[in-house]
């Protein structure tokens, strides 16, 4: 799968500007940043990005709303989601993956290798589908 455009939802600031430097230095991907769900939603309508790497925890509207909201509307579930988060119980990942997520990172991450475990995801996704 080929990425240009990544939608970065976390509410974080300081770890949004790291993954987003990261995801453009290291990806040479396009992002635009969310800090909750509610903003999620508008942005992805808004750009209809390529991928959205969504935080669980954030106010407004969690990241398993969020994503249970994007794969209900018929323009955005084509949109892979993979989620990034300190909530690394299996359990969550369980969850996440059962709302249609087609990954699960955990932070803290590497900056370095952030961009290349994303594209690892996306290959695995498209060798078993």
């Amino acid at each position: 799968m080929q990425i240009r455009k990544v939608l970065l939802v976390e509410d974080e600031e300081d770890i949004r500007k790291v993954a987003q430097i990261s995801l453009q230095f290291r990806g040479g991907w396009e992002v635009s940043l969310a800090a909750n769900g509610e903003e999620c939603l508008v942005q992805a309508l808004s750009d209809l990005p390529d991928l959205i790497l969504l935080d669980c925890m954030m106010p407004k509207m969690d990241g398993y709303e969020a994503c249970r909201r994007l794969k209900q509307d018929p323009v955005l579930r084509h949109i892979p989601v993979i989620f990034l988060t300190a909530k690394a119980q299996e359990t969550e990942v369980r969850k996440g993956l059962s709302l249609g997520a087609i990954g699960y990172l955990t932070k803290p991450f590497n900056p370095m290798s952030l961009a290349a475990e994303i594209q690892q995801i996306l290959t695995n996704q498209e060798k078993a589908g």
